[in-house]
Formats: structure tokens, C-alpha cells, sequence
């Protein structure tokens, strides 16, 4: 903890956009109960690619949350940030905790962006129309920082604000910075998050000649196998995830329910390849160690995890050996859930819907299962919950996020007794 910080940093709310769950309770009754989320994607025609499947948001629609003309001039991901934000702020009762706008941060990351029907929408217009023709705010609404600007003016939040684009380990990473503005004295509250909108036909079809795509199209909820040596790839899927976070002392005189505390973060690049991971796992075990250290743990302290686990024998590998590095034999006494075996690859979203099924895990004593984890792959040894939820005895938690070009991160969650 920083020199100063006089109490823990904790989360109070969260907003949670996922394929299998709209909202906190209903996402974390589809993980307990290994319901998917993934199926036949129906936003565009998927009948070229070899992969057809997605983690898409079947059950959102922003005209719930958003005015029409927000709806209109600006993009999904900005419209997945707002709503998980609303979500968020009201699960913690922020608007009536009493602190002041100017010590509310700000902080919501993405990255892979806008590239959506809007965008499409936007390069016809300049191409049949020319520039003249059109939207004033285009090129704001496919700005990475629009949905960070539109949570802050939504509310009214004026503390520091920012957006970070780190990969998978951006999630991860806002946490961290949400937590630091409030242990430096910067903030009282910080609302963080990440959204990702990445199905759309550009990129779907890039992800395909990556050759990294699940193509298992007659049992969706079957394409996300981590660990698993029969996996072929992964599933892209879209998501958002926004957090409140507080200082304990002042979300208990308030009355606030606390999910748990962020109790330590951790980061770390491997400075290897932009594309290729380190096969030891050494840059994310360092991560790891740095989480532990700040959070003042042993490994023998962390008592489960929920990993990164993406389906891809390249990364699910390289994580088995992070985990024996950092906690050395602890590693094979702890429980590690998967939750991208329900929900796909929500890149920059995945570390924070790890970490609100891992505050979940705390308060009941569940740990949601690996799907799909049949047939283990040899190298990836380790107690990865296959199949069925378990039911332990959790204090702390371990989560973890591997990004593209070896940018990993970690965070330490510990219940508060």
C-alpha cells in the first residue's frame, strides 16, 4: 500500500455486460451454473468465414440505457461503457455517497476500439459522399477515449480521468490505476473499466487468417477448450465491465456493500516478440510476484485463482508455467477457474470479468467451472475446476491477464472479513 494510504481500496460496485449475463447477479448465476454465452453470430453474414461462432451480447440493447441521440452519434463500445457504468454506479450507490466530482476518477480502456456498424456507416458516407458529408463528431466517436469522456460528462465526474490500451491485460491494468488514484490521495472513488466491441467483419476475418478461430460451429458451447489438448482456438466476444472503487473506511461508514478488496497489482513485458510468447512464462510469474509483494502475501496465502486461459495452447501453456513459477508447489493445491471457457475473448474486458467472478467466489465460497476441460492437456497440469463448480473455503484470489506482445498483468483481490 502507498505511504499514506490510511484504509484498503475496495470495489462497492460492479457493471457487468457479458454473453452469458446482463448485470453483476446474472452474470455470476451463468458461471456458477457453466452456462455459454457463445453461439451463431447474427450481426453480419458469418457464411464466408470458417469460423461463424461469437461471444456476442445477445441480450443488450443500448436504447435501454441511452437517449436516442447517444444511441445514434456514438459506437457500440461506447454504448457498452456507458451502460456497464450506470450498472456500476448504481450497484454501489455513488450518485448519493456524497463525494465531491472532482474526486471521482475516471478511467475506461478498450483495445480493439470502434471498428462497428457505425464506423462502416461513417466510411461509406466519406466514400460515396466525400468529408463534407459527414457526422461533425466521426472522428470523435471512433476516438479509443470516447467512452472514458462520455462516463465522465454522463455523471458529471470531473477527478482525473484517463484510457489505457494495454491488450488483454488493459482491464488489469485501469484497475490499477483506479487504485492508485485512490491510495495516492488523488480521488475518493474511481470508476474503471473496459469495453470491447470487436464483431465486426474486418476483424473477424483478420482474427480467421490469424488461423487462431475456433471452428467447432455445431457446438458453440463447446469452442472455448482451455487447457484443454483437444482445443482449436478461440472465440472473439464482446463485453463490458466497469467497476466502483472506494476506500474501505469510507464505504462502511456509508453503509455500502464491499465485493472486496483490490489488495495488490502487479505488470510486467516480456521485451520478447510482438507476437510469439515466451514459452517459461517468466514475464507473467514476475507479474505475479510483484502482485503478492504489494498485497504483503505469500504464495501460500493465495487460496484460488481465476486465470486468463484463452483457448490457445501457445498462451494457456505459457500460464500453467507461470503459475508453478510464482507460487512454486502452492500451484497445485489451488483452485483455477476459467471463465473464457463461457464467455470467449473479450480482450481488454477479460481481466475485469475475471475479477467480478473472482469478488464472487469470495463471498460464496464458489468456484465456477472450467467448460470444456475433457481432456487435459498434458503440459497444463495444474487444478483448473474442470467441468463442474466446487465449492471452497476463499479468502483471496489470484487474476491474471496475458496480452499480445507479452504485456501481462496481475491483480490480488482478498475478501474483507
Amino acid at each position: 500500500m502507498f505511504a499514506g494510504a490510511s484504509s484498503p481500496v475496495v470495489a462497492t460496485g460492479a457493471g457487468v455486460l457479458a454473453c452469458n449475463g446482463i448485470g453483476r447477479e446474472e452474470f455470476w448465476r451463468a458461471l456458477q451454473e457453466g452456462k455459454s454465452g457463445i453461439g451463431i453470430v447474427d450481426r453480419f453474414d458469418v457464411e464466408p468465414y470458417p469460423c461463424k461462432i461469437a461471444g456476442q451480447l445477445w441480450g443488450f440493447d443500448p436504447n435501454d440505457f441511452l437517449v436516442r441521440s447517444e444511441v445514434k452519434r456514438w459506437h457500440r463500445a461506447t454504448h457498452q461503457a456507458m451502460a456497464a457504468a450506470q450498472l456500476a454506479v448504481d450497484d454501489a450507490g455513488l450518485t448519493t455517497a456524497g463525494y465531491a466530482p472532482e474526486r471521482i476518477a475516471v478511467g475506461v480502456g478498450t483495445s480493439v476500439g470502434s471498428l462497428d456498424e457505425m464506423y462502416e456507416e461513417h466510411k461509406r458516407t466519406f466514400e460515396e459522399k466525400g468529408w463534407s458529408k459527414m457526422d461533425k463528431l466521426a472522428s470523435s466517436a471512433t476516438s479509443g477515449h470516447a467512452s472514458t469522456a462520455n462516463v465522465s460528462a454522463r455523471f458529471g465526474f470531473r477527478g482525473p480521468a484517463i484510457t489505457i490500451a494495454s491488450g488483454c491485460a488493459t482491464g488489469l491494468d485501469m484497475l490499477a490505476w483506479g487504485r492508485r488514484q485512490i491510495q495516492s490521495g488523488l480521488a475518493d472513488a474511481a470508476v474503471i473499466g473496459a469495453t470491447e466491441a470487436p464483431l465486426n467483419p474486418l476483424l473477424f476475418g483478420g482474427t480467421c487468417k490469424l488461423g487462431i478461430m475456433s471452428q467447432c460451429n455445431d457446438a458453440p458451447a463447446e469452442a472455448m477448450r482451455p487447457f484443454d489438448k483437444s482445443s482449436d482456438g478461440l472465440v472473439l466476444a464482446e463485453a463490458a465491465v466497469v467497476l466502483v472503487l472506494e476506500r474501505a473506511d469510507r464505504a462502511t461508514a456509508r453503509g455500502s456493500r464491499i465485493l472486496g478488496e483490490v489488495a495488490g497489482t502487479g505488470a510486467a513485458s516480456e521485451g520478447h516478440n510482438p507476437v510469439i510468447l515466451e514459452k517459461d512464462g517468466v514475464a507473467l510469474a514476475r507479474a505475479m510476484i510483484l502482485a503478492m509483494q504489494d498485497a504483503g502475501m505469500a504464495p501460500a496465502d493465495v487460496d484460488c485463482a481465476h486465470c486468463h486461459g484463452v483457448s490457445l495452447s501457445m498462451y494457456d501453456r505459457c500460464e500453467t508455467q507461470a503459475y508453478k513459477k510464482a507460487l512454486g508447489a502452492h500451484a497445485y493445491r489451488l483452485p483455477i477457474s476459467a471463465t473464457k471457457s463461457m464467455i470467449g475473448q473479450a480482450y481488454s474486458v477479460g481481466g475485469l470479468l475475471s475479477v467480478v467472478g473472482a469478488f464472487m467466489s469470495l463471498s460464496t465460497g464458489i468456484m465456477p467451472p472450467t467448460l470444456n476441460l475433457k481432456n487435459p492437456d498434458p503440459a497444463c497440469d495444474l487444478d483448473f475446476v474442470p467441468m463442474a463448480a466446487r465449492m471452497n473455503d476463499v479468502g483471496s484470489a489470484m487474476v491474471t491477464a496475458l496480452s499480445f506482445g507479452g504485456t501481462h498483468a496481475a491483480t490480488i483481490l482478498r475478501r474483507l472479513n
